[in-house]
């Protein structure tokens, strides 16, 4: 069967600007605590990078990375951590739980379209509840004939899937915005791999495209109709 496995944050619905908007709000609080604005955006970045590997994307786990930031801060400045700019630090990090579902252009009408004539199946990393809740909440579930949330994507989790769905690569592909996690283990595994760019592609997840020229480029989620008009018809 053809099947498209296909991402979820910035490939069906929005997800990075949230999390910028976190750290632009997390800058401004500390600049009205004295501190360097820019430093402050800096230092939870780095903390975020070093923590995502022991504590994994729950966004539990991202609002006390910006804790510990300004903690880190305090510390560097000789300044008293304050429990209220704590608890504040942590009100904007839990923010991104709440944000409505935006899907991207074309997202739903795309998919309908798809299922008609592939299993299509979500593949994406994170925390399983809060990635599941997104999905719920965005009402394209019903689409997905299997939904997986893994920690982290590579070849190995695309092996997984190609054993367990006795996939076959020629009539497979993965769909996603992100060249670290969806298209390079994609094409490392054997499948096809299909980028849609995202402007606001979260700077951990940009790197260079492997094997550009097994690679295929669209804009929009919408192409996908057209890139696979023959593909699967009367399967």
């Amino acid at each position: 069967m053809r099947t498209l496995l296909i991402d979820a944050d910035d490939t069906l619905w929005e997800n990075n600007i949230f999390y910028e908007d976190c750290f632009a709000d997390f800058g401004a609080l500390m600049a009205e605590q004295g501190f360097d604005r820019a430093e402050a955006e800096q230092t939870a970045d780095a903390i975020e990078r070093e923590r995502i590997p022991v504590v994994g994307y729950a966004v539990e786990e991202f609002a006390r990375s910006l804790v510990i930031a300004y903690e880190q801060l305090c510390e560097r400045y000789n300044t008293v951590v304050r429990d209220h700019v704590a608890a504040s630090v942590m009100e904007i990090g839990m923010m991104p739980a709440a944000y409505p579902i935006v899907l991207l252009d074309g997202v739903a009408e795309t998919l309908e379209q798809l299922n008609r004539r592939f299993r299509l199946i979500l593949l994406t990393k994170g925390d399983p509840q809060v990635q599941k809740d997104k999905l719920a909440r965005s009402g394209l579930g019903r689409l997905f004939a299997g939904v997986h949330v893994v920690p982290e994507k590579d070849v190995d989790v695309f092996h997984g899937l190609i054993a367990r769905y006795d996939l076959a690569p020629d009539k497979t592909w993965m769909v996603g915005n992100s060249p670290r996690s969806d298209i390079n283990p994609a094409v490392e595994a054997g499948i096809g791999a299909v980028y849609v760019p995202h402007p606001n592609t979260w700077t951990l997840e940009v790197v260079d495209v492997a094997e550009p020229d097994k690679v295929v480029v669209v804009h929009t989620f919408s192409e996908l109709i057209e890139l696979f008009s023959d593909v699967g018809k009367g399967q």
